[in-house]
């Protein structure tokens, strides 16, 4: 695609350029595209044909433009840095944010293939995990001292970089807090799987922060699952394939207790410190009729921070590390039961 656009800053500076070829995939909300000389930049244009309602959106976030970096500069959010208009008839069309670029940042499902892990990440261990879910948990937390809530908090929204560093992507979905008006524009979408409990049979309605308790609790159980989603699983009485949001309406965790089949390279519960497995109890047992009982996201950055200082060394596997309270090494166990070894490359 080639398109002559507008860039108009938060200041009412305008800028010219070209849209360039696309980034990834096509998404549900919209797709993005490269800048003609512009490579730490990226437009989003979207699908949504209402643009009022973009353009309401968009003046919410151009209001708060600065202060979603972390250490070394590294963004937090792909916040957007400008609005993109058409350049032959000021049509708006989305938002400019910074591009997420490999090798420095890459996609988090990506991650989640064993085959592509390996490649990206040799000799990484457990301890890389816990440190993207505590840095997600802070994210989360920074989002909703601003008011707002993620809504669609899922992999799919999450760009990780090789120190386990967290950014979030596709903020103009989020349920975003008007500082003016002090009103809610709701979040329209969020991916079941990732859905609080009480929003499965009403996305669009207005969401608190519990509902970003519920998909942060998910997430942290996949991610220190290697990409195994906790409700995942077919019930044993079960032929045919099952999704997961099935057993999250019937409470099938797999991490709590649920009866279910899994692949061999799956995590097994044990493999988690109690701390997790007692926050993943509030979150997803406890939280799933009692939103209040969540964790939220201090919390989880706490315990993640406590697991990860707590991991002990393998005797037999360098990148073999694991909880304290452990008596064996759960990744050797895995490799004994026929599963692959979820951190090749330490040596045996």
């Amino acid at each position: 695609m080639s398109l002559d656009v507008w860039l108009i800053a938060p200041d009412g500076r305008r800028s010219a350029a070209s849209l360039d070829a696309p980034v990834g995939s096509a998404g549900s909300q919209g797709r993005v595209f490269g800048l003609r000389d512009r490579p730490d930049t990226v437009v989003k244009v979207l699908h949504r044909a209402d643009r009022v309602h973009l353009a309401d959106r968009l003046r919410v976030m151009l209001a708060d433009p600065a202060g979603w970096v972390g250490g070394a500069g590294q963004p937090l959010v792909a916040w957007p840095s400008a609005t993109v208009h058409r350049r032959d008839d000021g049509q708006l069309l989305g938002y400019a944010a910074p591009r997420l670029a490999h090798p420095r940042f890459a996609p988090l499902p990506t991650l989640f293939n064993p085959a592509v892990r390996a490649r990206m990440l040799p000799g990484a261990t457990w301890a890389w995990w816990l440190t993207v879910a505590e840095e997600l948990a802070r994210v989360v937390h920074v989002v909703h001292q601003r008011g707002h809530v993620v809504g669609d908090l899922a992999p799919a929204n999450v760009f990780v970089t090789a120190s386990g560093g967290v950014c979030l992507i596709d903020a103009d979905g989020w349920q975003l807090r008007d500082p003016v008006t002090g009103a809610d524009l709701t979040c329209p979408f969020s991916r079941p799987e990732y859905t609080a409990p009480e929003h499965l049979d009403e996305p669009s309605r207005r969401r608190g922060p519990a509902s970003d308790h519920w998909a942060l609790a998910v997430l942290v159980a996949q991610l220190t699952c290697l990409g195994f989603h906790p409700f995942g699983g077919v019930p044993r009485e079960t032929a045919g394939p099952v999704e997961e949001v099935d057993n999250v309406r019937l409470r099938r965790c797999r991490l709590l207790g649920a009866d279910v089949r899994v692949p061999a390279a799956a995590v097994p519960p044990e493999a988690l410190p109690p701390v997790l497995r007692r926050r993943l109890g509030d979150a997803l047992d406890a939280g799933h009729t009692a939103p209040a009982a969540r964790p939220g996201p201090q919390s989880w950055a706490a315990a993640l921070a406590y697991a990860r200082d707590s991991l002990v060394p393998c005797p037999a596997v360098a990148t073999h590390v694991y909880p304290r309270e452990g008596r064996h090494c759960p990744w050797c166990r895995m490799v004994e039961t026929g599963a692959p070894d979820p951190f090749p490359g330490g040596g045996r």
